[in-house]
């Protein structure tokens, strides 16, 4: 067996077991984490400004979204898929609580990542950016669930996020960057579906994570999986491990929405790119 081989099996196996204990943590951006740390230690938060916070962070938006659907906040059974109602469900004190501690247990680690801070924050600028274009194509939809959209969005690549924490484990990977970049890759997906479920996230967003590659062509998009699609087509920040170029996503996308004229997704696109402006303010002001 090769010694790419003999990686991918210890990674592998590293990964299952992690996963089957079901309490993760990992880091996304150490700048939102000092950020998010800084604002939740102001004891006057106003809901909205925690809200703003919690979104940036993919990790700590998940797992505010299974507290809020916990049997302990969640009697009714009613779930919620974003992190604003999940906020109002369990408020601002516990939701402090958890955040302070997920932040806590990423920063406390932080030296051990320093190795994959700057792709990680890569990662995390343009789950950003797809978050906030997510989140305006569906305003410019006049859709009822935008937040939903929004954390969609900013969860994305978690399984990415996932996945470069473990590479401190495997020091060789950081020295063969491409062998690392093509381990995320044949990883992903599986992955992401595993951190999330693991999580207790709603299915709407997991199945929509599911299909965001698999356009389903209709117009105008209605599918949270197809303004996902969307959003990540027109993203300006490339995430660090794709090796779809500019010139392939335009393909794509015409591809998708071959019946409909491309005046009309552009001009959906301009809108959402002029919103997203407004929703990036909104997200990190």
């Amino acid at each position: 067996m090769s010694e790419t081989s003999d990686r991918r099996a210890a990674f592998s196996a590293a990964i299952e077991k992690e996963l089957k204990a079901g309490e993760l943590v990992f880091p996304t951006s150490m700048q939102a984490a000092v950020k998010i740390r800084r604002a939740l230690e102001q004891p006057d938060s106003s809901l909205s400004s925690v809200s703003k916070v919690i979104s940036l962070e993919p990790l700590l938006s998940v797992k505010l979204l299974r507290m809020a659907n916990s049997v302990f906040f969640n009697p009714s059974g009613v779930e919620v898929t974003d992190v604003q109602r999940a906020l109002m469900r369990v408020g601002v004190n516990n939701a402090r609580t958890l955040a302070l501690a997920v932040i806590g247990d990423q920063l406390a680690t932080a030296s051990e990542f320093a190795p994959v801070w700057r792709l990680a924050d890569q990662l995390w600028r343009h789950s950003l950016d797809v978050a906030s274009l997510a989140y305006s194509v569906s305003i410019s939809l006049e859709s009822p669930q935008p937040d939903t959209a929004l954390l969609a969005g900013m969860v994305h690549d978690i399984g990415q996020f996932y996945l470069l924490s473990r590479v401190h484990d495997f020091p060789e990977l950081l020295e063969e960057q491409s062998e690392m970049a093509d381990f995320i890759l044949y990883w992903d997906r599986r992955v992401s579906q595993a951190v999330l479920r693991s999580l207790g996230t709603p299915e709407l967003i997991t199945e929509a994570l599911d299909e965001q590659e698999e356009c389903s062509g209709s117009w105008p998009p209605r599918k949270l999986s197809d303004i996902l699609f969307l959003a990540n087509s027109a993203a300006g920040t490339p995430n660090p491990f794709s090796t779809i170029s500019l010139e392939e996503q335009i393909a794509r996308r015409q591809e998708a929405f071959e019946g409909v004229e491309h005046e009309t997704v552009n001009r959906l696109l301009d809108e959402a790119r002029v919103r997203r402006a407004a929703a990036m303010a909104m997200l990190t002001a």
